[in-house]
Order: C-alpha cells, then structure tokens, then sequence
C-alpha cells in the first residue's frame, strides 16, 4: 500500500501537503508495543520478505532488499526500541521510510492506524536518561494510551543523507 504518490507536489503545494499532513501518523505494533511514525516520513507499507544478510551491518540491521531497482536497508526496529526482537514470520510487515533522499524498512509486528492527533494531544516524553537525542519525539494522547512517536533521525543517524 503505498501512502505517497510518486509524483511529487507542486511548486506551492508543499506547504499545503504539510500543513494538511501535520500531527498524522502512523501506528504500529513492534514487540508487543504501539508506536507512531509521522506519515510524511512512511513511503509504503510492504508484506514480510526475506532479507539478502549483509556484512559489518549497523546495530539492527537484518539484511537489504531489492525494492523497486533500489537496495533499502531492512531494520528489526524490536531490539533498538528494547522490545523482543522479531522472528522471521510471514505475518509481519515492512515499513519503507524516507531519511532524506534515502529509504530504510523497519519491521513491524502490525499496522495499527493512522491516526490525526489534536496539538492538545500532544505531549513531550520525559528526558529521563539524560539523553538530548531521545529515540521518542512526542508521545501522542487517544483515548486512555499514549504513543510514542519514533524519531528517525535519531534512530538511524548514520542512514540519514541529505
């Protein structure tokens, strides 16, 4: 399923695309666990494939897979969120994300929701290891639960190319 069309937005449409996309994420489960990605950064949601293992790989990483002509670096997002990591299951999908002009996946027991939240929703996570580069950029509030919504520029620092 892809979120994002190909073609890109016009000239003076991209404030409008996000502006109209703000506070939008995407939910998901890792480890027993509900996060959010912002919507903006999920180009496409793939079914589980097996991963091609590679050498000297970054901590998480599992393995690439040829996406559309592209090799994309694929994550098992459970161990760097300090959930269980994933088995290889059918039933899992592959989140395709976008850190600047280069994709990554990242594992995902499920796809939950997208979900539009409210600037009253949102909350900023707690700093409690004193760590300035926290892997949550804001928790989000629905209902009676909190999300936390991963921020991929910390998770991923190397993959990031402007």
């Amino acid at each position: 399923m892809d979120f994002l069309s190909d073609r890109g937005p016009e000239r003076g449409e991209a404030s409008s695309v996000a502006a109209a996309t703000a506070n939008q994420f995407v939910t998901f489960t890792c480890g027993q666990r509900l996060f959010g990605i912002e919507i903006m950064s999920v180009h496409e949601i793939r079914k589980w494939s097996k991963t091609t293992p590679m050498p000297s790989q970054p901590y998480g990483a599992c393995g690439v897979l040829d996406i559309r002509g592209s090799i994309v670096e694929i994550y098992d997002l459970a161990p760097m969120v300090g959930a269980p990591s994933a088995d290889e299951d059918a039933s899992k999908v592959i989140l395709v994300v976008s850190l600047g002009r280069r994709d990554v996946g990242v594992i995902a027991d499920t796809v939950s929701d997208i979900i539009f939240a409210k600037p009253e929703d949102l909350r900023v996570p707690p700093n409690g290891n004193g760590q300035e580069d926290s892997t949550v950029s804001k928790l989000v509030k629905t209902g009676d639960q909190l999300i936390a919504v991963l921020d991929l520029d910390v998770l991923f620092p190397s993959a990031r190319v402007n």
